[in-house]
């Protein structure tokens, strides 16, 4: 990640040295943020099979009191509480714009982050690489045209699933008063639903099977936008450089219909082609009215993945599902929300006759917002998930108060119970907090909070034991611009 986090800084600088042209304007924003939090993990330890008990709630357990899993060998394995260990994972955030840079049309975005232990001991996972250039690119629109060249996140349906981005150019050209669209784009992928290449060692699970190189990523679109109906289709296709075989290719269609003003009916579906058969798909109907929004939908869900991975052959079963969301507003200061969803796998022809498995499930939630005074805004809201493997219910609220212009105070708790069905313990765990969020200036912004989490886990050994800990945050961003841009960014430009 070195280069991307040298070409974060060349434009930084080029971006505060470079001599002003003709309405040159440049925004940049900085955002930072820490929080120092506790983990618990376990020890593995043994002790030889002539050294545990059987117990009635347990089965083999220690002298002192730990369950134990034996029959391998002459050894019986456990697992004993670890060490507490606290770490301050950080982040700071850079996003830039720069505009007027001599040619019409021309623009550059920059976001980078980078990430850290404080503690210097690197306990926090997802700490590592250090830079990550999230997005950056230069666009250049002129027309119906629009074309950007860099590290560029895709949009569309392909991108949902997984296809998040790619290091190389996309182009899209639009004609008949921008009712038709035709885009191509070309680079080197990313790594599934990250901002990493494949070949980086934070996304490799595999080791050894982990690609050597980066896999080219080619693919085309095409859409149609009338005035009550969108239409999009787009194909992809990854090829590894070293060996010319195919990653993945896959097509999607996605459609949108207006028949009403306040109705619309979103569709879609994707194909895998590399491995002949049917991905994801789905259906949504929605009203939008002054009081009332509403969907019902159906899914078909099914896992991708590269050709190049070993999870493919374990035959991933899909499911299918339905769901309905609500949002009403009886009165003025009240908003009610709600959302069902029901799903059942598909038969995984697995044969287990002494497991009865479940292979259906359903999730809800439900929330409210009352805002009784002006400056006041009281949050509530509950949830529970009932699916195959593990299950989960719980609370949580909140209480805004807007003391003044520039600062906001809030308090927030909670509780989330956690059976889980087909693991040795349940757990939950309770929490409350507080936040202050202060805005010194227009472009100063600081806030902080701390919380206070009770967790208990239960188990029928020793290894059953509360872990409670506070947690400490901090939040800064500050903006900065030129003369020219006056808190205005450039007109927007068309997403292709």
């Amino acid at each position: 990640m070195k280069r991307p986090a040298i070409a974060v800084c060349c434009l930084l600088i080029g971006a505060l040295t470079t001599t002003p042209l003709v309405a040159q304007g440049w925004r940049l924003r900085f955002d930072a943020y820490a929080q120092r939090v506790s983990f618990r993990g376990v020890t593995p330890d043994s002790v030889t099979a002539g050294e545990v008990i059987l117990s009635d709630s347990a089965g083999p357990v220690t002298r002192d009191g730990f369950a134990a899993t034996c029959g391998f060998d002459s050894w019986c394995r456990f697992y004993r509480p670890g060490d507490i260990h606290t770490g301050i994972p950080a982040s700071v955030g850079v996003d830039l714009a720069m505009w007027g840079l001599g040619i019409p049309g021309l623009s550059v975005r920059v976001s980078g982050r980078s990430m850290g232990d404080l503690s210097g001991d690197r306990l926090w996972p997802g700490t590592a690489p250090a830079l990550r250039l999230v997005e950056g690119y230069a666009e250049y629109l002129r027309g119906g045209l629009t074309a950007r060249a860099g590290r560029l996140l895709q949009l569309g349906r392909l991108a949902a699933t997984g296809s998040s981005g790619l290091d190389g150019i996309r182009s899209t050209i639009r004609t008949s008063k921008d009712r038709l669209e035709f885009g191509a784009y070309a680079g080197w992928g990313l790594a599934r639903g990250a901002i990493l290449p494949v070949t980086s060692p934070a996304v490799n699970p595999l080791l050894d099977f982990q690609p050597g190189n980066r896999q080219i990523v080619v693919g085309v679109t095409t859409g149609v936008h009338l005035a009550s109906f969108d239409a999009e289709a787009e194909y992809r296709r990854e090829l590894d450089p070293a060996t010319n075989y195919i990653v993945a290719e896959r097509a999607a269609l996605s459609a949108q219909y207006r028949p009403l003003s306040r109705v619309r009916i979103v569709t879609g579906a994707d194909y895998d082609i590399a491995q002949g058969r049917l991905g994801s798909a789905d259906a949504t109907i929605g009203y939008n009215g002054k009081r009332l929004w509403a969907t019902l939908g159906a899914r078909h869900y099914r896992p991708f993945f590269d050709l190049w991975t070993v999870w493919g052959v374990f035959s991933a079963v899909p499911y299918d599902g339905a769901t309905a969301t609500v949002a009403v507003t009886p009165i003025a200061p009240l908003q009610l929300r709600g959302r069902a969803e029901w799903f059942k796998y598909h038969d995984a022809e697995a044969n287990t006759p002494a497991v009865p498995l479940k292979d259906r499930g359903y999730r809800w939630e439900l929330e409210a917002t009352l805002t009784p005074l002006k400056a006041w805004t009281v949050e509530v809201g509950g949830h529970g998930e009932l699916q195959p493997g593990a299950s989960s219910s719980g609370i949580d609220g909140r209480v805004a108060w807007r003391v003044r212009e520039r600062l906001d105070l809030s308090v927030n708790g909670g509780s989330l119970e956690r059976p889980l069905e087909l693991r040795f313990q349940d757990a939950g765990v309770t929490w409350a907090g507080a936040a202050a969020d202060y805005r010194f200036t227009d472009r100063w912004r600081a806030g902080i909070s701390a919380d206070q989490y009770w967790e208990s886990r239960d188990r029928p050994d020793a290894l059953s034991f509360d872990w409670n800990q506070w947690r400490l945050s901090a939040r800064l961003s500050v903006t900065l611009k030129s003369s020219a841009d006056r808190w205005q960014l450039p007109p927007a430009s068309r997403t292709p």
